[in-house]
């Protein structure tokens, strides 16, 4: 039987050029039955979600990174508690600017932080969040003025530098995939300096006069990711999120999170994941991800998974065995991969067994339509072959959604025209939606660098980091395209989708007849359908001062 899939192209991240401290690893692992676990709790914060006002919609989402981060640390022997800002207060919507929070006010937030914690830490997976996760973390800082309070997450993992210097509370930051490096941290029960001989952590160095960047070697990948401990639901409000018609995917019904694989093999240069993780891509043992499924459904009577992998799709014989597995044991779910993924791979026998075993809502992810363009950004897409992949999904009744991204610096108009061509066959061979978006450098990400290196991304700061929005937001203009203005690349962005759609419509009118009839029966069929009835039905935005301007904490 097969039971793993492993793909090594490189096995850690590259290091930063900034100041790598070379340290003795730690061999905190050696002995941690003689370290005194009682008297630790570790307390992982989530913020709350921040969109920007003319973002359509926001998935409501669990803590999927959390939840693995807590289940390893309470394996481990040590107590441990999760806030989740978001799942504490799902329907309460603030806006301040041009922002909108989902979730606990900064104060709420830290309220619920339990009184005798001794390392917190703070997650930030998104630049477009740093304001208000500073805030947070300043505000953690004053009502915790000693104990060891760290960060992680892929915007901390993409602006170690300057997050720290930025957020001077902050003690250490965890750089790359975090279980091990927080599992060690919490064994240094509150030791800073035992701390910053861990692998995969950075910190400034405010002792010294110039205060210099530290950063230790990269931690490398965790290999057996069989081993790791399930994710630590019930350490969230789990049922807001499994009851919530906003999920990822597509509302149907009881829904959870899930991960198959971890990793992606390929180097996009739009993308921060090979900063984030490397280039190492794993598959879990099938049936052990089976036994997990099987699990919370009896616990949480799920009805629904959605797949966060970013590239689940890759090993033929895996998923195929996988769906297999789900027909075998006769689990009644089905399942959805929401995130954009490569799937070329898909072709008839595939698209069937991800039928026959629930798969109901896959996401393709060809980013552009010109060739040109897919060179450059390193995007390995055959065009041709992905067509012929999607026809076979449409074929055997996957709902089809197609992530597409122009404005690449380079990019003139022939290129996103070729784009909107693109997105035009797809509406002809049956994709059931079109999301466009603008490119916007990624901190983290090759192109970011390069953008930098051009003095064309400025220095960053909060005006940087409120660019970010554009996007998401679709009235926000991005400008970092040489040729196109960033407010005719917003014209080009709704004239992609409303003519996608516009195709899509008159080839296929009963689609327009279900949009309509889902806004009234909150029954989708697709993520388009499942956006606008969740939009529809979101709560209004108060106004208030949510981030508040400060000093930072002496």
């Amino acid at each position: 039987m097969y039971t793993d899939a492993r793909l090594v192209i490189a096995d850690q991240p590259s290091t930063s050029k900034l100041d790598v401290v070379t340290v003795v690893p730690s061999n905190l692992s050696a002995e941690p039955s003689l370290i005194d676990k009682s008297s630790q709790h570790i307390v992982l914060v989530r913020p709350a979600g921040v969109s920007s006002k003319g973002t359509w919609n926001i998935p409501f989402t669990p803590p999927i990174g959390l939840a693995y981060l807590a289940g390893m640390i309470r394996e481990d022997g040590f107590r441990v508690s999760i806030v989740d800002s978001m799942g504490e207060a799902p329907k309460q919507f603030l806006t301040e600017g041009n922002y909108i929070y989902q979730g606990l006010t900064i104060d709420e937030c830290v309220d619920l932080i339990a009184p005798d914690a001794t390392v917190i830490g703070v997650t930030c997976m998104f630049t477009q969040e740093w304001l208000y996760a500073r805030a947070l973390i300043r505000a953690i800082r004053r009502r915790f003025p000693h104990v060891l309070l760290i960060a992680g997450g892929e915007h901390i993992t993409g602006c170690t530098d300057y997050s720290l210097r930025d957020c001077p509370e902050l003690d250490l930051c965890v750089r790359g995939e975090g279980e091990e490096t927080l599992r060690e941290i919490a064994r240094c029960l509150g030791d800073i300096e035992r701390a910053r001989k861990l692998p995969g952590v950075a910190w400034i160095d405010r002792d010294l006069p110039d205060q210099p960047y530290r950063q230790a070697p990269p931690r490398a990948r965790i290999r057996a990711i069989d081993d790791l401990p399930w994710p630590a639901w019930d350490l969230v409000p789990v049922e807001t999120f499994v009851t919530s018609d906003n999920a990822y995917g597509v509302n149907r019904g009881r829904t959870l999170a899930a991960l198959a694989t971890r990793g992606c093999p390929y180097k996009c240069t739009f993308c921060s994941n090979p900063l984030m993780y490397g280039n190492l891509w794993q598959a879990r043992n099938p049936e052990k991800l089976i036994e997990e499924i099987e699990e919370f459904i009896r616990r949480y009577q799920i009805q629904n998974f959605d797949f966060y992998d970013l590239t689940m799709v890759l090993k033929k014989e895996w998923i195929l065995d996988f769906c297999r597995l789900v027909r075998e044991r006769n689990l009644k779910i089905t399942w959805q991969l929401p995130a954009g993924t490569r799937s070329e791979v898909i072709d008839d026998e595939i698209a069937a067994a991800l039928y026959e075993s629930g798969a109901r809502n896959i996401t393709y992810a060809p980013e552009s339509g010109s060739v040109e363009t897919l060179a450059k950004i390193k995007k390995r897409v055959n065009l041709t072959r992905l067509l012929v992949s999607i026809k076979s999904a449409v074929r055997n009744k996957l709902r089809v959604k197609c992530s597409l991204i122009i404005g690449f610096p380079h990019e003139n108009r022939t290129s996103v025209f070729q784009t909107m061509l693109f997105a035009w066959k797809s509406a002809w061979v049956g994709v059931d939606a079109v999301e466009c978006m603008v490119f916007t450098p990624y901190p983290g990400s090759e192109l970011f660098d390069e953008l930098r290196a051009e003095g064309r991304v400025p220095e960053l700061n909060d005006d940087y980091i409120r660019s970010m929005a554009a996007f998401l937001d679709p009235f926000v203009p991005s400008h970092y395209c040489k040729h196109i203005s960033g407010y005719e690349l917003m014209a080009w962005r709704w004239a992609i989708m409303l003519s996608f759609f516009a195709v899509s419509f008159t080839i296929r009118p009963w689609r327009f007849a279900r949009l309509v009839m889902s806004l009234f029966n909150r029954n989708p069929e697709t993520v388009v359908e499942n956006r606008l009835s969740a939009m529809l039905r979101r709560p209004k935005a108060k106004q208030a001062q949510v981030v508040e301007v400060a000093e930072p904490v002496s």
